[in-house]
C-alpha cells in the first residue's frame, strides 16, 4: 500500500465515521424523545387523574406521544441542532487553533535551533531528516517540558499547519534510534491524513458530549432554585416540585449524553487502533529499524510510562503515540491504542511480553547516524556508477510502478538518504538556519542565480526591499552556496521551512514578494525555482491562511482532459527533441491513463499554462492522482531513461500535487 492508498483509506474512514456518528447521534435523539414523551404525557393531561392509575393506559398514551410526528420533528431537530453546534463549534476552534495550538494547549512549547539543547537539536535533526526522505514540508516541532513520560502525538488539518510534539521523558529517555522511530510513527500519521481525521474525532466526541454538558446545567440549576426557594406550607406553591423535576430530568438527560458519549469513544478508539498498527509498520518501513521503535515501547512499559498529566489532553487521547491512561477492566475495549505487547510482538515476534527493568537516566551526548543508502532509487536502478537524476541521466529500464513505489513513506524508503543529503549542506548555511530571518536568507540565497553577473543585478534589486541585518546574511548564504550541487538546495528550503513560519504574517507576505521578483528577475523560470515557489509556498500560503487548503474534486481523466493534454504535452516534449519519440511517451501516458487523446503542437506548451493546469490537476482525489502520476512517469520513461529535465518535472507535478517527492539526488559517493 502506498501513500496514495492510505490517503483514499483514511478518506473512506471519515466517510465511515461520518456514518457512525449519524447512528450515535439517532440514538440519542431517540433517547431524548422517549424522554420527553413520558414528561409530556401527564403535562398534556392524556391521562387524567380519575380512578385507580391504570399502567395500560399510561403505556398507551406514551407510545401514543411518542408516535406524534409533530413532536418526533421537534425532538429529532433539538437535539441534532445541540450535538451539531457543539461538534461545529469544537471543530471551528480546532481548525483555528491547529497544530499549534493545539501543542501549546497540551503544554508544548516550540523549539528553534537557536538556544536549543543537544536533546532538542538531536529531535529537530531527526524531524528534519523525515521530512527530506518523505519529500514533504517539515512540521513544527515541540516539547512538552512538564511531562516526565515517553509519548508524542502529530496534530493539523492539514500538512502546510501540522506539528509533532514529544514530551521531555522522550528527549530525555530515548536513544536516538529509539526516539527516531516514534518520530517515524508520527510522521505516518501526518503523512496518512490521520491527524485531519483525529481532529474530526475530537470535534464529534464534543457534539456529543454537548447532551451531557445541557443536561448537567439543567440538574444544576434545578438543584439551586431547589435549595433557595421558600419553605412554604402553601400547597399552590409548586417552585420546589418544578426544582425537583428539572433536577431529575437534567439527570435523566445527563445519562443519556453520557451513553451516547460512550458510543462515541467505542467508534474512536476501534478507529484508532488499527492506524496505529499501520504507523508502527510505516515507522520501521522508514528505518529499517523495527529494534528503534520497539525499544521505545519497552521503555513506556516499563516504570516510565506514557500518562500524560494535561487535563486537555482527555479529549485528545487517541491522537498521541501511546495510551494516555492506567489499564483498567475495559481498557481492551476503550483504548485507543493496542496494547503495547501487542504492538512490540509485531516488531519482534519473540518477545515473551515481560518488560526489562528500566532505570529512567538521561541518553548519551550523541548524534551518529548510520552510513547512508538510496532506497529512492528503484532497485533495478541500484549500482549504477552514479546513482543520482542529476548527473545528465539513468540508464535503466525504470518501470513507472517502481518508480511511484518510491515515493511516499510507507515503501522502501529508509531515512539514511536524507543523512546524506543533509551532511551535504554547508557548514555556514547551517549555522544560519538559526532563527527565522536566517531562514529566510537562506531560501532568498537558494533562489538567487547561478551566473555571477546576474547574482548580482538581483542582490542590488532586493537590496532596498530588505533590512540591511538580512541582506547581509543572503550575502554571506550566496557566498557558502557557490559550487553546490542542485540537489542540496531543496533540503536547505526544507529545514528553512519551520523558521518561516515563525515569521509574522506581514513579513512573510513581503518575503513571498521579494522572492518571487527573484524567480521572474531573468524574464525565465526555471523548474526548481518553480519546484520551490509550489513546495514552500503553496504550503505557507496556507498557513498563513492566505489561500484556503485544496480540496479534492476530481476523480477520472474526463473532468480535466484539457489540462490533462496540456501537462502531458509538455512532458512529451521534455524527453526529446525528436517528435516521433515525445509521440512514443504520450502514447505511453494515454495508455496508462487510459484515455484517448493527441499530442499538442510545441508552441501551445507554455510554462504558464502547464503551471495553471498543474493547479488544477492538484485537485484531483488521491488515487486519481496516483493513476496520473503512473502515467507521467511511464511518458518520461518512454526511451528507458529519465533525463536531468524529466527528473525536474517529476519533482514539479509532485511537489504542486503536495505528493511525497522521489529523491534521486543523494551524493553518488553515499550511496552503497
Amino acid at each position: 500500500m502506498n501513500f496514495f492508498d492510505y490517503q483514499e483509506q483514511a478518506r473512506r474512514k471519515t466517510i465511515r465515521l461520518v456514518f457512525y456518528y449519524i447512528i450515535a447521534v439517532f440514538l440519542v435523539c431517540l433517547a431524548i424523545h422517549l424522554l420527553v414523551s413520558v414528561i409530556a404525557v401527564p403535562i398534556s393531561g392524556a391521562v387524567r387523574d380519575v380512578g385507580p392509575i391504570n399502567a395500560d393506559d399510561e403505556i398507551t398514551a406514551i407510545a401514543n406521544k411518542a408516535c406524534d410526528p409533530l413532536l418526533i420533528l421537534i425532538d429529532f431537530s433539538v437535539v441534532a441542532m445541540v450535538i451539531g453546534l457543539g461538534t461545529l463549534i469544537k471543530t471551528s476552534q480546532l481548525k483555528g487553533l491547529d497544530g499549534d495550538g493545539i501543542a501549546r494547549s497540551f503544554g508544548g512549547e516550540k523549539v528553534f535551533p537557536r538556544g536549543a539543547s543537544w536533546k532538542e537539536k538531536r529531535l529537530m535533526n531527526i524531524v528534519e531528516e523525515m521530512a527530506i526522505a518523505s519529500g514533504v514540508t517539515p512540521p513544527g516541532v515541540y516539547v512538552m517540558r512538564n511531562e516526565p513520560s515517553i509519548n508524542a502525538f502529530a496534530a493539523g488539518f492539514t500538512q502546510p499547519t501540522s506539528v509533532i510534539a514529544v514530551t521531555q521523558g522522550a528527549i530525555d529517555y530515548l536513544t536516538r534510534d529509539e526516539l527516531q522511530g516514534v518520530i517515524g510513527h508520527e510522521f505516518s500519521h501526518l503523512l496518512n491524513q490521520d491527524t485531519r481525521l483525529n481532529m474530526k474525532l475530537i470535534g464529534v466526541l464534543f457534539g456529543l458530549e454537548m447532551i451531557a454538558l445541557f443536561g448537567l446545567i439543567v440538574m444544576r440549576i434545578g438543584g439551586e432554585i431547589a435549595y433557595y426557594s421558600p419553605r412554604s406550607r402553601d400547597r399552590e406553591n409548586n417552585t420546589l416540585g418544578i426544582a425537583l423535576a428539572m433536577a431529575v430530568i437534567g439527570l435523566v438527560v445527563m445519562i443519556i449524553g453520557l451513553i451516547g458519549q460512550l458510543a462515541a469513544n467505542i467508534i474512536r478508539s476501534a478507529v484508532s487502533r488499527q492506524r496505529e498498527f499501520l504507523a508502527d509498520a510505516s515507522s520501521v518501513q522508514f528505518t529499517r529499524n523495527p529494534q528503534g521503535l520497539a525499544g521505545a515501547l519497552k521503555k513506556i512499559g516499563s516504570s516510565v510510562g506514557a500518562r500524560i498529566s494535561s487535563n486537555n489532553a482527555v479529549e485528545a487521547s487517541h491522537i498521541f503515540f501511546a495510551n494516555i491512561f492506567k489499564r483498567g477492566f475495559f481498557s481492551g475495549l476503550f483504548n485507543s491504542h493496542p496494547d503495547l505487547t501487542t504492538r512490540i510482538r509485531r516488531l519482534e515476534p519473540n518477545f515473551d511480553g515481560v518488560f526489562p527493568k528500566f532505570i529512567p537516566q538521561v541518553t548519551e551526548k550523541t548524534d551518529t547516524p548510520r552510513r547512508p543508502l538510496n532506497p529512492f532509487m528503484p532497485e533495478s536502478l541500484r549500482g549504477t556508477p552514479t546513482g543520482t537524476l542529476n548527473a545528465r541521466s539513468v540508464a535503466g529500464a525504470a518501470v513507472a510502478a517502481e518508480i511511484l513505489a518510491a515515493a511516499g513513506p510507507v515503501e522502501k524508503k529508509p531515512v539514511r538518504v536524507a543523512q546524506a543529503l543533509r551532511a551535504e549542506i554547508p557548514r555556514p548555511i547551517e549555522d544560519l538556519l538559526q532563527d527565522p530571518e536566517g531562514g529566510t536568507a537562506a531560501l532568498l540565497a537558494v533562489l538567487l542565480d547561478n551566473d555571477t553577473e546576474v547574482c548580482k543585478r538581483e542582490l542590488l534589486h532586493i537590496r532596498p526591499q530588505i533590512a540591511p541585518s538580512l541582506f547581509e546574511k543572503v550575502v554571506a548564504a550566496a557566498k557558502a552556496l557557490v559550487g553546490t550541487g542542485e540537489s542540496v538546495k531543496l533540503p536547505i528550503v526544507q529545514k528553512a521551512f519551520p523558521l518561516l513560519r515563525a515569521l509574522p504574517p506581514e513579513v512573510y507576505q513581503k518575503l513571498r514578494k521579494t522572492a518571487l521578483e527573484l524567480i521572474n528577475f531573468d524574464g525565465h523560470v526555471d523548474l526548481l525555482e518553480f519546484t520551490i515557489f509550489k513546495f514552500v509556498f503553496g504550503d505557507l500560503d496556507v498557513f498563513f491562511r492566505l489561500v484556503k487548503p485544496r480540496s479534492d474534486k476530481y476523480g477520472s481523466p474526463d473532468q480535466v482532459f484539457g489540462q490533462l493534454r496540456q501537462v502531458a504535452s509538455h512532458i512529451a516534449y521534455a524527453g526529446s527533441d525528436d517528435r516521433a519519440e515525445c509521440e512514443r511517451g504520450f502514447s505511453l501516458f494515454c495508455r496508462s491513463l487510459n484515455v484517448s487523446m493527441s499530442l499538442l503542437p510545441k508552441e501551445d506548451c507554455t510554462s504558464v499554462q502547464f503551471s495553471r493546469d498543474l493547479d488544477v490537476l492538484a485537485q484531483g482525489k488521491p488515487l486519481f492522482r496516483e493513476k496520473m502520476l503512473e502515467a507521467f512517469y511511464a511518458c518520461v520513461n518512454a526511451d528507458g531513461y529519465i533525463n536531468e529535465r524529466e527528473g525536474e518535472l517529476i519533482r514539479a507535478i509532485t511537489a504542486c500535487f503536495h505528493a511525497p517527492m522521489p529523491n534521486w539526488d543523494a551524493p553518488a559517493a553515499s550511496v552503497s
